[in-house]
Protein backbone atom coordinates (compact mmCIF):
# COMPACT_ATOMS: atom_id res chain seq x y z
CA UNK A 1 0.00 0.00 0.00
CA UNK A 2 3.19 2.28 0.78
CA UNK A 3 4.01 1.70 -2.66
CA UNK A 4 1.09 2.54 -4.26
CA UNK A 5 1.01 5.70 -2.61
CA UNK A 6 4.46 6.46 -3.19
CA UNK A 7 3.90 5.74 -7.16
CA UNK A 8 0.42 7.65 -6.98
CA UNK A 9 2.61 11.02 -5.53
CA UNK A 10 4.69 10.52 -8.15
CA UNK A 11 2.32 10.42 -10.88
CA UNK A 12 0.57 13.64 -9.32
CA UNK A 13 3.92 15.59 -9.26
CA UNK A 14 4.64 14.95 -13.00
CA UNK A 15 1.37 15.40 -14.10
CA UNK A 16 1.69 18.89 -12.50
CA UNK A 17 5.20 19.64 -13.52
CA UNK A 18 3.99 18.52 -17.47
CA UNK A 19 1.08 21.04 -16.83
CA UNK A 20 4.19 24.11 -15.95
CA UNK A 21 5.92 23.25 -18.67
CA UNK A 22 2.70 23.27 -20.94
CA UNK A 23 1.60 26.43 -19.56
CA UNK A 24 5.27 28.14 -19.76
CA UNK A 25 5.34 27.33 -23.39
CA UNK A 26 2.20 28.68 -23.76
CA UNK A 27 3.05 32.03 -21.89
CA UNK A 28 6.80 31.77 -24.08
CA UNK A 29 4.58 31.23 -27.19
CA UNK A 30 2.33 34.61 -26.56
CA UNK A 31 5.11 36.78 -25.86
CA UNK A 32 7.13 35.64 -28.77
CA UNK A 33 3.89 36.59 -31.44
CA UNK A 34 3.55 39.96 -29.69
CA UNK A 35 7.74 40.28 -29.65
CA UNK A 36 6.93 38.91 -33.27
CA UNK A 37 4.20 41.87 -34.05
CA UNK A 38 6.68 44.69 -32.61
CA UNK A 39 9.36 43.80 -34.44
CA UNK A 40 8.05 43.47 -37.90
CA UNK A 41 6.77 46.89 -37.56
CA UNK A 42 10.04 48.64 -36.11
CA UNK A 43 12.07 46.97 -39.07
CA UNK A 44 9.86 49.07 -42.37
CA UNK A 45 11.66 52.45 -40.48
CA UNK A 46 14.51 50.83 -39.44
CA UNK A 47 15.54 50.19 -42.72
CA UNK A 48 15.12 53.85 -44.47
CA UNK A 49 17.17 55.41 -41.32
CA UNK A 50 19.74 52.97 -41.84
CA UNK A 51 19.57 52.98 -45.98
CA UNK A 52 19.38 57.10 -45.70
CA UNK A 53 22.03 57.60 -43.35
CA UNK A 54 24.14 55.11 -44.97
CA UNK A 55 23.84 56.95 -48.32
CA UNK A 56 24.33 60.18 -46.66
CA UNK A 57 27.74 59.19 -45.23
CA UNK A 58 29.19 58.46 -48.36
CA UNK A 59 28.67 61.99 -49.94
CA UNK A 60 31.22 64.95 -48.92
CA UNK A 61 30.11 66.37 -45.79
CA UNK A 62 31.59 68.88 -43.53
CA UNK A 63 33.23 67.05 -39.98
CA UNK A 64 30.37 68.12 -37.71
CA UNK A 65 27.28 67.16 -39.79
CA UNK A 66 29.35 63.80 -41.02
CA UNK A 67 29.66 62.98 -37.05
CA UNK A 68 25.99 63.70 -36.81
CA UNK A 69 24.87 61.45 -39.14
CA UNK A 70 26.85 58.84 -37.84
CA UNK A 71 25.60 59.18 -35.17
CA UNK A 72 22.43 58.75 -36.26
CA UNK A 73 23.23 55.61 -38.17
CA UNK A 74 24.95 53.94 -35.13
CA UNK A 75 21.76 54.58 -32.85
CA UNK A 76 19.86 52.71 -35.91
CA UNK A 77 21.74 49.93 -35.68
CA UNK A 78 21.52 49.68 -31.94
CA UNK A 79 17.32 49.59 -32.75
CA UNK A 80 17.91 47.57 -35.36
CA UNK A 81 19.91 44.76 -32.84
CA UNK A 82 17.35 44.90 -30.11
CA UNK A 83 14.74 44.16 -32.63
CA UNK A 84 16.80 40.96 -33.64
CA UNK A 85 17.16 40.01 -30.51
CA UNK A 86 13.45 40.46 -30.11
CA UNK A 87 12.68 38.29 -33.15
CA UNK A 88 15.35 35.45 -31.80
CA UNK A 89 13.47 35.38 -28.89
CA UNK A 90 9.93 34.75 -30.54
CA UNK A 91 11.26 31.73 -33.33
CA UNK A 92 12.42 28.59 -32.79
CA UNK A 93 16.00 29.17 -35.33
CA UNK A 94 17.10 26.50 -36.81
CA UNK A 95 20.97 26.07 -35.83
CA UNK A 96 23.37 25.90 -38.18
CA UNK A 97 26.60 23.33 -36.03
CA UNK A 98 29.84 22.71 -37.13
CA UNK A 99 32.20 20.21 -36.14
CA UNK A 100 34.26 22.43 -33.83
CA UNK A 101 37.01 23.16 -30.92
CA UNK A 102 35.20 24.72 -28.16
CA UNK A 103 38.97 26.50 -26.51
CA UNK A 104 38.63 28.75 -30.39
CA UNK A 105 35.28 29.52 -29.58
CA UNK A 106 35.63 31.02 -26.20
CA UNK A 107 39.17 32.36 -27.36
CA UNK A 108 37.54 34.33 -29.97
CA UNK A 109 35.03 35.90 -27.46
CA UNK A 110 37.26 37.25 -24.62
CA UNK A 111 39.02 38.38 -27.61
CA UNK A 112 36.07 40.31 -29.22
CA UNK A 113 35.79 42.10 -25.28
CA UNK A 114 39.56 42.58 -24.59
CA UNK A 115 39.12 46.27 -24.88
CA UNK A 116 35.87 46.72 -23.36
CA UNK A 117 37.89 44.47 -20.16
CA UNK A 118 41.07 47.03 -20.50
CA UNK A 119 38.66 49.96 -20.12
CA UNK A 120 36.71 48.60 -17.34
CA UNK A 121 39.98 47.90 -15.68
CA UNK A 122 39.20 44.13 -15.42
CA UNK A 123 41.74 41.65 -15.31
CA UNK A 124 40.81 37.85 -17.31
CA UNK A 125 42.22 34.82 -15.97
CA UNK A 126 41.44 31.95 -18.37
CA UNK A 127 42.40 27.99 -18.21
CA UNK A 128 41.05 25.89 -20.39
CA UNK A 129 42.01 21.78 -20.57
CA UNK A 130 45.08 21.37 -23.19
CA UNK A 131 43.26 18.14 -25.32
CA UNK A 132 41.57 19.32 -28.18
CA UNK A 133 37.88 18.09 -28.96
CA UNK A 134 35.50 18.89 -31.00
CA UNK A 135 31.42 19.01 -31.24
CA UNK A 136 29.06 20.20 -33.21
CA UNK A 137 27.99 23.83 -32.55
CA UNK A 138 26.63 26.68 -34.04
CA UNK A 139 29.63 28.98 -33.48
CA UNK A 140 27.81 32.20 -34.13
CA UNK A 141 25.14 31.12 -31.65
CA UNK A 142 27.77 30.05 -28.74
CA UNK A 143 29.87 33.36 -29.18
CA UNK A 144 26.50 35.13 -28.41
CA UNK A 145 26.17 33.18 -25.89
CA UNK A 146 29.51 33.71 -24.26
CA UNK A 147 29.46 37.80 -24.95
CA UNK A 148 26.13 37.85 -23.73
CA UNK A 149 27.35 36.71 -20.11
CA UNK A 150 30.76 38.51 -20.27
CA UNK A 151 29.09 41.63 -20.90
CA UNK A 152 26.53 40.95 -18.35
CA UNK A 153 29.47 40.40 -15.93
CA UNK A 154 31.96 43.38 -17.00
CA UNK A 155 28.97 45.60 -16.72
CA UNK A 156 28.19 44.58 -12.82
CA UNK A 157 31.58 44.51 -12.10
CA UNK A 158 32.31 48.24 -13.63
CA UNK A 159 29.32 49.64 -12.40
CA UNK A 160 29.66 48.33 -8.41
CA UNK A 161 34.05 48.33 -8.24
CA UNK A 162 35.12 50.29 -10.88
CA UNK A 163 37.73 47.46 -11.74
CA UNK A 164 37.81 43.48 -10.85
CA UNK A 165 38.71 40.42 -12.26
CA UNK A 166 37.12 37.65 -14.33
CA UNK A 167 37.96 33.36 -14.22
CA UNK A 168 36.90 31.84 -17.59
CA UNK A 169 37.77 27.61 -17.29
CA UNK A 170 36.76 24.67 -19.55
CA UNK A 171 37.06 21.06 -18.69
CA UNK A 172 36.36 18.35 -20.91
CA UNK A 173 35.16 14.79 -20.40
CA UNK A 174 34.07 11.73 -21.94
CA UNK A 175 30.27 12.81 -22.63
CA UNK A 176 30.06 17.04 -22.11
CA UNK A 177 32.16 20.26 -21.27
CA UNK A 178 32.16 22.19 -18.40
CA UNK A 179 32.53 25.77 -18.79
CA UNK A 180 32.48 28.18 -15.78
CA UNK A 181 32.79 31.44 -15.63
CA UNK A 182 33.71 33.56 -12.18
CA UNK A 183 33.78 37.21 -11.06
CA UNK A 184 34.64 39.09 -8.32
CA UNK A 185 31.55 41.47 -8.51
CA UNK A 186 28.75 42.35 -6.38
CA UNK A 187 26.98 39.39 -6.65
CA UNK A 188 23.02 39.03 -7.54
CA UNK A 189 20.44 38.94 -4.82
CA UNK A 190 18.63 35.07 -4.45
CA UNK A 191 15.24 36.41 -5.14
CA UNK A 192 16.66 37.89 -8.50
CA UNK A 193 19.21 35.05 -9.16
CA UNK A 194 16.03 32.70 -9.72
CA UNK A 195 14.69 35.34 -12.33
CA UNK A 196 17.75 35.68 -14.41
CA UNK A 197 17.08 33.47 -17.39
CA UNK A 198 13.37 34.86 -17.37
CA UNK A 199 12.32 36.42 -20.98
CA UNK A 200 12.27 40.85 -20.40
CA UNK A 201 13.35 40.28 -16.93
CA UNK A 202 15.79 43.41 -16.07
CA UNK A 203 17.08 45.04 -12.85
CA UNK A 204 18.41 47.79 -15.55
CA UNK A 205 16.91 51.47 -15.65
CA UNK A 206 14.31 52.17 -18.78
CA UNK A 207 16.55 52.05 -21.90
CA UNK A 208 19.70 50.25 -20.08
CA UNK A 209 18.25 46.58 -21.46
CA UNK A 210 16.12 44.67 -23.25
CA UNK A 211 16.08 41.98 -20.25
CA UNK A 212 16.58 39.35 -22.97
CA UNK A 213 20.19 38.60 -23.43
CA UNK A 214 20.51 35.79 -20.30
CA UNK A 215 16.93 34.39 -21.99
CA UNK A 216 18.54 34.07 -25.28
CA UNK A 217 21.35 32.45 -24.29
CA UNK A 218 19.53 30.46 -22.09
CA UNK A 219 17.50 29.24 -25.25
CA UNK A 220 20.53 28.79 -27.36
CA UNK A 221 22.29 26.32 -24.87
CA UNK A 222 18.87 24.17 -24.46
CA UNK A 223 18.74 24.29 -28.56
CA UNK A 224 22.15 22.82 -28.30
CA UNK A 225 21.32 20.22 -25.28
CA UNK A 226 23.17 21.79 -23.02
CA UNK A 227 22.20 22.74 -19.39
CA UNK A 228 22.95 26.92 -18.05
CA UNK A 229 22.48 27.87 -14.52
CA UNK A 230 24.07 30.38 -12.48
CA UNK A 231 25.19 30.31 -8.46
CA UNK A 232 25.66 33.53 -6.73
CA UNK A 233 26.57 35.23 -2.81
CA UNK A 234 25.97 38.97 -2.47
CA UNK A 235 29.18 40.77 -1.99
CA UNK A 236 31.40 37.51 -3.08
CA UNK A 237 30.70 37.36 -6.90
CA UNK A 238 28.41 34.97 -9.44
CA UNK A 239 29.71 32.32 -11.11
CA UNK A 240 27.78 31.22 -14.58
CA UNK A 241 28.02 27.23 -15.63
CA UNK A 242 27.35 25.82 -18.54
CA UNK A 243 27.54 22.06 -19.31
CA UNK A 244 27.53 21.04 -23.46
CA UNK A 245 27.48 17.34 -25.01
CA UNK A 246 30.22 15.85 -26.90
CA UNK A 247 28.39 15.64 -30.28
CA UNK A 248 30.25 13.36 -32.89
CA UNK A 249 29.28 14.79 -36.90
CA UNK A 250 27.14 12.47 -38.71
CA UNK A 251 29.02 13.69 -41.51
CA UNK A 252 31.00 16.98 -41.87
CA UNK A 253 30.20 19.36 -45.32
CA UNK A 254 32.13 21.22 -47.25
CA UNK A 255 31.03 24.90 -47.22
CA UNK A 256 31.34 27.30 -50.43
CA UNK A 257 33.66 29.83 -50.84
CA UNK A 258 32.57 32.92 -50.01
CA UNK A 259 31.26 35.26 -52.94
CA UNK A 260 33.56 37.74 -54.57
CA UNK A 261 32.16 40.69 -55.48
CA UNK A 262 34.32 41.72 -58.22
CA UNK A 263 32.38 39.56 -60.88
CA UNK A 264 29.39 42.37 -60.43
CA UNK A 265 27.87 43.85 -63.39
CA UNK A 266 26.02 47.44 -63.43
CA UNK A 267 23.69 46.86 -66.57
CA UNK A 268 20.84 45.03 -64.76
CA UNK A 269 17.61 46.18 -65.02
CA UNK A 270 15.84 46.08 -61.66
CA UNK A 271 12.00 46.18 -60.25
CA UNK A 272 11.66 47.19 -56.47
CA UNK A 273 8.23 46.36 -55.30
CA UNK A 274 7.31 47.66 -51.88
CA UNK A 275 4.15 49.28 -50.47
CA UNK A 276 6.52 51.56 -48.28
CA UNK A 277 7.02 54.60 -50.05
CA UNK A 278 10.15 55.31 -48.16
CA UNK A 279 11.88 51.80 -48.48
CA UNK A 280 10.63 51.84 -52.15
CA UNK A 281 12.28 55.37 -52.64
CA UNK A 282 15.33 54.49 -50.92
CA UNK A 283 16.33 51.39 -53.11
CA UNK A 284 15.32 53.04 -55.69
CA UNK A 285 17.77 56.07 -55.16
CA UNK A 286 20.59 53.62 -53.98
CA UNK A 287 20.63 51.02 -56.60
CA UNK A 288 20.68 53.81 -59.80
CA UNK A 289 23.68 55.29 -57.74
CA UNK A 290 25.18 52.04 -58.11
CA UNK A 291 24.29 52.65 -62.06
CA UNK A 292 21.61 49.90 -62.28
CA UNK A 293 18.01 50.74 -64.04
CA UNK A 294 15.72 50.69 -61.61
CA UNK A 295 11.65 50.49 -61.68
CA UNK A 296 9.44 50.85 -58.99
CA UNK A 297 6.33 49.47 -58.27
CA UNK A 298 4.00 50.29 -54.92
CA UNK A 299 2.29 46.57 -54.66
CA UNK A 300 1.56 43.51 -56.66
CA UNK A 301 -1.10 44.45 -59.19
CA UNK A 302 0.87 47.48 -60.66
CA UNK A 303 4.17 45.12 -60.80
CA UNK A 304 2.27 42.44 -62.90
CA UNK A 305 1.64 45.25 -65.27
CA UNK A 306 5.37 46.01 -65.44
CA UNK A 307 6.79 42.88 -65.77
CA UNK A 308 4.41 42.27 -69.26
CA UNK A 309 6.32 44.49 -70.92
CA UNK A 310 10.25 44.15 -69.48
CA UNK A 311 11.88 41.11 -68.74
CA UNK A 312 13.88 42.25 -65.69
CA UNK A 313 17.35 40.81 -64.14
CA UNK A 314 15.72 40.85 -60.70
CA UNK A 315 13.00 41.28 -58.69
CA UNK A 316 13.52 42.69 -54.88
CA UNK A 317 9.43 41.76 -54.08
CA UNK A 318 8.22 42.77 -50.71
CA UNK A 319 6.21 39.57 -48.72
CA UNK A 320 4.01 42.09 -47.07
CA UNK A 321 1.75 44.61 -49.26
CA UNK A 322 -2.13 45.24 -49.30
CA UNK A 323 -4.08 44.05 -52.21
CA UNK A 324 -1.89 40.97 -53.92
CA UNK A 325 0.51 40.24 -51.50
CA UNK A 326 4.67 39.28 -52.38
CA UNK A 327 3.45 35.13 -52.34
CA UNK A 328 0.36 35.86 -54.42
CA UNK A 329 2.68 37.39 -57.43
CA UNK A 330 5.61 34.90 -57.08
CA UNK A 331 2.66 32.28 -57.55
CA UNK A 332 1.34 34.30 -60.28
CA UNK A 333 5.13 34.67 -62.00
CA UNK A 334 5.98 31.30 -61.27
CA UNK A 335 2.58 30.26 -63.84
CA UNK A 336 3.76 32.23 -66.28
CA UNK A 337 7.65 31.71 -66.04
CA UNK A 338 9.64 29.84 -64.16
CA UNK A 339 13.10 31.25 -65.06
CA UNK A 340 11.37 35.30 -63.87
CA UNK A 341 10.49 33.22 -60.71
CA UNK A 342 13.69 32.42 -59.67
CA UNK A 343 15.12 36.39 -60.10
CA UNK A 344 13.21 37.22 -57.36
CA UNK A 345 15.01 38.38 -54.16
CA UNK A 346 12.29 38.83 -50.91
CA UNK A 347 12.64 41.42 -48.62
CA UNK A 348 10.72 40.91 -45.44
CA UNK A 349 10.89 42.24 -41.93
CA UNK A 350 9.21 38.81 -40.95
CA UNK A 351 11.00 35.92 -40.56
CA UNK A 352 9.16 34.74 -37.34
CA UNK A 353 5.15 33.51 -38.53
CA UNK A 354 5.35 29.79 -39.79
CA UNK A 355 3.48 30.73 -43.24
CA UNK A 356 6.50 33.08 -44.12
CA UNK A 357 9.13 30.62 -42.88
CA UNK A 358 7.29 27.72 -44.55
CA UNK A 359 6.44 29.91 -47.95
CA UNK A 360 10.10 31.00 -48.01
CA UNK A 361 11.60 27.63 -47.57
CA UNK A 362 9.27 26.03 -50.02
CA UNK A 363 10.60 28.81 -53.23
CA UNK A 364 14.29 28.53 -51.61
CA UNK A 365 14.31 32.25 -53.14
CA UNK A 366 17.14 34.47 -51.72
CA UNK A 367 15.75 36.61 -48.45
CA UNK A 368 16.99 40.02 -47.53
CA UNK A 369 15.85 40.44 -43.82
CA UNK A 370 14.84 44.26 -43.13
CA UNK A 371 16.55 45.88 -41.96
CA UNK A 372 19.37 45.76 -43.83
CA UNK A 373 22.69 46.88 -45.07
CA UNK A 374 23.04 48.40 -48.97
CA UNK A 375 26.05 45.76 -49.26
CA UNK A 376 24.30 42.91 -48.27
CA UNK A 377 21.34 43.98 -50.67
CA UNK A 378 23.98 44.01 -53.39
CA UNK A 379 25.75 40.86 -52.56
CA UNK A 380 22.86 39.06 -52.44
CA UNK A 381 21.28 40.00 -55.85
CA UNK A 382 24.65 39.27 -57.67
CA UNK A 383 24.51 35.96 -56.64
CA UNK A 384 20.92 35.52 -58.79
CA UNK A 385 23.98 36.37 -61.68
CA UNK A 386 26.45 34.25 -60.87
Amino acid sequence: MIYRRVAIAEDITEQKLSEQDLNETARLASIGELAAGVAHEINNPLTSVLGYSEMVLSKDLPEEVSSEIHTIYEEAQRAARIVQDLLFFARKRNTEKRYLDLNSVMIRSLEMKSYDFKVSNIEVISQFSLEIRKTMIDEHQMVQVFLNILTNTEQAIHEANGKGRIWVSKVSSVDDFKITIKDDGPGIPFDVLNRIFEPFFTTKEVGQGTGLVLSISHGIVKQHGGEIWAESVEGQGTTFHIVLPVVAPEEIEDFPMPFSESTATTTKHILVVDDEPQIRNLLGKYLESERYTVDLAEDGREAGRKLANIDYDCILLDLKMPGMSGPELYKLIQGISQPLASKIVFVTGDTVSSGTRDFLSATGNPVVVKPFCMAELLRTMRQLWN
